[in-house]
């Protein structure tokens, strides 16, 4: 997804703006069409790799009636299939992309639909995934208005204790707030789980401080319809425990690593104010090492230069490299750090 977070979660105002025209149907064929280029199946965010250990223990049958809305051309679909899910509908509202995963994957069921206004009967599905749909719809001019009526269309086609499980860029209180969208019953619970992307070798170190760390799983069980028995059952299942959701600590240790492999990738950029003494003094040797090598002399070169000298009176250029040290002072005189330095002349 082309918004890009600042290394945690998308803050929705500053990730949607300048984006793409994600609510417009042109947009999406022009891009599935792209010169044939559009044509490679093509993953936003995570797998069904990275998703599986927190998803599959909440869909308790594989014979359960799913629904794949705004599938695109992710290879998400195919690997819901091939782990065992064939009781699956794969929908999206554009033409072009459907066709040609029709073509791709003919033993699967793929339906062009608009998630706003599905042609579906009520009660039609044990499970909705919906991966990244909301996050195209809050860039919507009027998001939240869509992102809303998209919740309140799934909630109509879901059964009764059925359960909507969505994964989104954006933040766990920006996602679970649609929990109380108009039209909707719904009991929530969302985590958050690592983006294997940041450990992805094609992933380069300076790209990291603009990748994700994790991505929101929630799920959102509807209340509607049930007996007073089973919503007070549903209801009791949440806050759930996910396999995999990372703690407050493990996000704070991921931040760090991410900002120590950025650095890796441009060792001398760092923060002034958070170098210690070891920093400074590998970047005053680096550039003291890069400013003799720039001005190096060899000795063959004094050697030619010495014969080309006028009637002897080539005097030797002074290469002599005197060492002395720096100290920083503290206010009361005391010194904090000491190191070597170079002058070359």
């Amino acid at each position: 997804w082309p918004c890009k977070s600042v290394g945690w979660g998308v803050d929705a105002k500053a990730a949607c703006s300048n984006m793409p025209a994600y609510g417009s149907k042109d947009y999406w064929t022009e891009r599935y069409h792209a010169g044939g280029l559009g044509d490679e199946p093509f993953d936003w965010m995570c797998g069904w790799k990275q998703l599986a250990p927190t998803v599959a223990p909440i869909i308790h049958s594989k014979e359960a009636r799913i629904l794949m809305v705004g599938c695109g051309n992710a290879p998400l679909s195919k690997d819901f299939w091939d782990d065992g899910y064939r009781n699956l509908v794969n929908m999206d509202y554009c033409e072009t992309v459907i066709e040609q995963q029709r073509a791709r994957f003919p033993d699967m069921t793929w339906e062009v639909e608009d998630a706003l206004k599905m042609s579906y009967p009520d009660n039609s599905f044990d499970y909705i995934f919906e991966k990244s749909l909301l996050d195209t719809t809050m860039c919507y001019e009027n998001g939240q208005e869509v992102s809303e009526k998209l919740f309140k269309e799934m909630c109509r086609v879901l059964k009764p204790g059925g359960k909507i499980i969505q994964v989104s860029f954006h933040k766990v209180e920006e996602v679970t707030a649609y929990a109380n969208s108009p039209g909707c019953e719904l009991a929530c619970s969302a985590c958050r789980v690592v983006n294997h992307k940041i450990y992805d070798p094609q992933t380069s170190k300076a790209d990291l401080s603009e990748t994700s760390i994790y991505h929101v799983v929630a799920v959102f069980t509807n209340l509607a319809g049930l007996s007073d028995a089973d919503r007070s059952f549903a209801e009791a299942q949440h806050p759930m425990k996910f396999v995999g959701a990372l703690t407050d600590m493990e996000i704070d240790a991921l931040k760090e690593f991410i900002k120590i492999e950025a650095i890796k990738s441009n060792p001398r950029k760092k923060i002034w104010k958070e170098c210690t003494r070891d920093d400074l003094v590998e970047v005053f040797d680096a550039v003291l090492e890069d400013w003799a090598e720039r001005f190096k002399v060899s000795e063959a070169a004094m050697e030619e230069e010495r014969m080309e000298g006028e009637e002897g009176e080539f005097e030797d250029r002074d290469l002599s490299i005197f060492e002395g040290s720096f100290a920083e002072t503290t206010d009361d005189g005391e010194e904090e750090a000491e190191m070597d330095f170079v002058e070359v002349n």
